[in-house]
């Protein structure tokens, strides 16, 4: 992975010394911290919001990068209210079972 390499952990390093977390960084360069696990079910946005941008945002069919930034923008500041809270109401939901059975893997309960 081109955004993985010694190069760039470099960069990185330059601007924020070894206060990185990046995958991969860790085990490359013998310090840092290690990119957490990735729960894109319990990621509010993985599992709800980016899908209904997104699909709003091509129902548009823009056709400049002007016209695409304008109707992400638009998209999302007409997001209502309710539809935020529901989103972060199942999000706690989905936190809240993660607590019950103990850390366990929840695929059953996404889908």
């Amino acid at each position: 992975m081109p955004h993985r390499t010694n190069e760039v952990f470099d960069l990185l390093e330059e601007h924020f010394n070894e206060r990185i977390v990046a995958l991969e960084y860790r085990k490359s360069k013998n310090m840092g911290i290690d990119w957490p696990p990735y729960s894109p079910g319990l990621n509010p946005c993985d599992s709800f919001l980016w899908d209904y941008i997104k699909d709003k945002v091509y129902a548009g069919n823009s056709q400049s990068i002007e016209e695409q930034k304008t109707a992400i923008q638009t998209v999302i500041e007409s997001i209502e209210t309710s539809t935020l809270q529901r989103v972060m109401q199942n999000f706690a939901l989905r936190v809240r079972h993660i607590i019950v059975i103990d850390g366990r893997h929840i695929e059953h309960v996404i889908n």
